[in-house]
């Protein structure tokens, strides 16, 4: 049969793959225990991830609704100085002030002076505005 040195080896190998196996065993639930940690960390962060998701569409709700809010309030805003503009206009043609000598933008196509006895008849504001636009004086 075996003889008592080949036993000896046997055994002696027996207890070395007894070993490797509890180290192996270890390490096998150590890995676990890592594995499981990173599962739990993981999870944590798709529900960040998900929960900044959220808020990001939120936000760009949020901007989409501030941005429809701004172009309604320029466009308020673009109808009030128009209706400013033609009050004013309406306010200086009932006064009498010619629309040349009032509108720098009437004034753009056509020939921007006035005869000396013209300009003496506009107030001091109207004449800095014509001045201003660069019209001219002639005698």
């Amino acid at each position: 049969m075996f003889q008592s040195k080949e036993i000896a080896t046997l055994k002696a190998a027996l207890l070395d793959a007894q070993t490797s196996s509890a180290s192996a065993a270890a390490v096998l639930q150590e890995a676990q225990a890592e594995l499981a940690s990173a599962t739990s960390i993981n999870e944590t962060l798709s529900a960040s991830v998900d929960a900044l998701t959220a808020t990001v569409a939120e936000n760009a709700a949020a901007l989409a609704t501030a941005e429809a809010a701004t172009i309604a309030a320029d466009a308020r805003a673009v109808a009030a100085e128009a209706a400013v503009e033609a009050q004013v206009l309406e306010r200086l043609a009932s006064a009498g002030v010619d629309p040349i000598k009032r509108d720098p933008v009437a004034k753009e196509g056509g020939e921007q002076t006035l005869a000396r006895a013209e300009f003496e008849k506009l107030d001091h504001s109207a004449r800095g505005a014509f001045i201003a636009a660069g019209g001219k004086v002639t005698e």
